[in-house]
């Protein structure tokens, strides 16, 4: 299973916010109870994230992250006009 929002491989309970197996959504695009962050907590970790593996600047990281992310489930319909 891959989480809905970033496409994360979730293959254990840790993986799976809030260590529920049923939920949609990684432990990194989800707060401690398992809910979905906001689009704008995810993009900015995503961001991070893709930042210090690429060593790109946040600017370019934060544009690679919401393209990226504009594939998933828990975004596609949000981010229409």
């Amino acid at each position: 299973m891959q989480c809905e929002s970033c496409g994360m491989p979730m293959g254990n309970p840790e993986d799976f916010g809030g260590r529920n197996i049923a939920n949609k959504y990684c432990l990194h695009c989800t707060d401690r109870d398992g809910n979905l962050k906001s689009y704008t907590e995810v993009v900015e970790s995503m961001a991070a994230f893709f930042s210090k593996i690429n060593r790109a600047s946040i600017d370019i990281a934060k544009k690679r992250a919401m393209g990226h992310m504009s594939g998933f489930p828990a975004w596609r319909d949000k981010l229409k006009p």
